[in-house]
C-alpha cells in the first residue's frame, strides 16, 4: 500500500509537472519559435478595390513559398470589425499566426498593438499609424512601412500640371482620401508642396471620397458644376480618379482633363495609355503583403531579434514606382502582366528613409 501512495504521488507530481510544461509551451509557441501549421493573418479593408486585392494575390505567393496558409480578413471600412476578427483569428489559432496588417485607420492601431501585444502574436503594419505612436514601444510590433506618400502626392501633381492646356497654368480640383489616415494626409501635402512650387497653379475645390470610387464620382461631378472650366483632377488613390474619370467622361471632358491618382491598379495604366490620365504610382501590393507577413514570420522563428532591431528598421518609407506616359509599358511588363522575383529574406531591401 505505502508503494502504490508513492507511486500515485510520484505520479501527480509528474502529470502537475508535465501541464506546467505544455502550458508554458503553449504560451511560448505563439509568439516563437516553430511556426509549423501557423496561420498567415492578412487584415485589410476589402478586396473590392483592386489595389487591395493584390494583397491576397502577395500573401498567397508568399505562403506558398513557405506551405503555410493565408487568412484574408477584410472589414469593409469598419475598424471595430477589423479588430474583432484579428482577436478571432488569434483564439481559433491558440496564438500560432502572424499578422500583416492595413490598419483601416491610423487610431486603431492602438488597439491591434494591445491585442497582439497581450497574446504574443507578431504583425507588420503598413500605411497608417499615429505619429506619436512608436512601433519600439511594443514587444510583437515588429515594424511599420508605408510608402512615401510626400513624394507620391507631388510626382502625381507634377504630372497633372504638365498635362494642362498650357502646361504648369490652369485650375484643378482634387479628391482625398480618408482624412484620419496618415497616409492620405501626406499625399495632400505632397500635393500641396507641388502647387507652391507652381505658382500658375491653383487648386479650386477640394473634397473627401474615402478610397472610394462611387463617392469620387459623385464629388467628382458636384466638383464640375461649380468649376466648369478646370484642366486637371488629382486624386489620392487610383480608385479615386477613376471614380472621376467616369465623371469627365459623362461630361464629355475625359482626355481634355486628365486625372492623376496613386496605386497603379490596371484600369489606370489603361487610362494613361489611352491619354485619360496623367501619372499614378504603382506600390506593389504584393510586395507588401509578401514582405510584412515574412518579416513577422522571421520573428516569430527567431531569424529576426525584435528587440535589437535598430529603430530605422522598426518605422520606415519603403521605394514606389513612378508612372507616367513614358515608362507605362515597362511597368506594366513588369509588374501587371508579370510578378517579379521578391527576395522575402531580404526584409529591409524596399528602405529608403527612416519614419520619424
Amino acid at each position: 500500500m505505502k508503494r502504490k501512495a508513492v507511486f500515485l504521488s510520484l505520479l501527480v507530481a509528474f502529470l502537475f509537472a508535465a501541464s506546467l510544461t505544455f502550458a508554458s509551451g503553449q504560451k511560448e509557441g505563439s509568439s516563437a519559435g516553430s511556426s509549423k501549421g501557423a496561420e498567415l493573418g492578412v487584415a485589410i479593408r476589402t478586396l473590392t478595390n483592386p489595389y487591395q486585392a493584390n494583397y491576397k494575390v502577395g500573401a498567397e505567393l508568399f505562403a506558398k513559398s513557405v506551405g503555410l496558409n493565408a487568412v484574408v480578413l477584410t472589414c469593409e471600412g469598419s475598424s471595430e470589425k477589423q479588430v474583432n476578427d484579428i482577436k478571432s483569428l488569434v483564439a481559433k489559432t491558440g496564438g500560432n499566426c502572424v499578422f500583416f496588417i492595413d490598419p483601416n485607420e491610423a487610431t486603431d492601431c492602438v488597439a491591434i498593438s494591445k491585442a497582439l501585444d497581450d497574446a504574443g502574436v507578431y504583425f507588420v503594419t503598413w500605411w497608417n499609424k499615429p505619429e506619436d505612436l512608436k512601433v519600439w514601444d511594443s514587444k510583437y510590433w515588429v515594424s511599420h512601412i508605408s510608402y512615401d506618400g510626400l513624394s507620391a502626392g507631388e510626382f502625381t501633381a507634377t504630372e497633372l500640371f504638365k498635362s494642362f492646356k498650357t502646361p504648369n497654368k490652369g485650375k484643378f480640383i482634387a479628391l482625398q482620401g480618408m482624412l484620419a489616415n496618415s497616409i492620405a494626409q501626406d499625399r495632400f501635402k505632397g500635393m500641396q508642396n507641388a502647387v507652391k512650387a507652381n505658382p500658375g497653379v491653383k487648386l479650386v475645390a477640394y473634397e473627401a471620397a474615402d478610397w472610394d470610387r462611387s463617392k469620387a464620382y459623385e464629388k467628382t461631378k458636384n466638383l464640375l458644376v461649380a468649376n466648369p472650366d478646370i484642366d486637371g483632377v488629382w486624386a489620392a488613390n487610383d480608385n479615386m480618379a477613376l471614380g472621376a474619370l467616369e465623371a469627365l467622361r459623362d461630361a464629355g471632358l475625359a482626355g481634355k482633363v486628365k486625372v492623376v491618382g496613386c496605386d497603379g491598379v490596371d484600369e489606370m495604366f489603361d487610362a494613361i495609355k489611352k491619354g485619360e490620365a496623367a501619372a499614378t504610382v504603382y506600390n506593389d501590393a504584393k510586395y507588401q503583403a509578401g514582405i510584412g507577413l515574412s518579416i513577422a514570420l522571421a520573428a516569430k522563428n527567431g531569424k529576426i531579434d525584435v528587440a535589437s532591431l535598430p529603430k530605422k528598421n522598426r518605422q520606415f518609407f519603403a521605394a514606389a514606382v513612378n508612372v507616367s506616359a513614358d515608362n507605362v509599358d515597362e511597368v506594366l511588363a513588369k509588374y501587371v502582366n508579370g510578378t517579379p522575383t521578391y527576395d522575402y529574406n531580404d526584409y529591409f531591401g524596399g528602405f529608403v528613409r527612416a519614419m520619424e
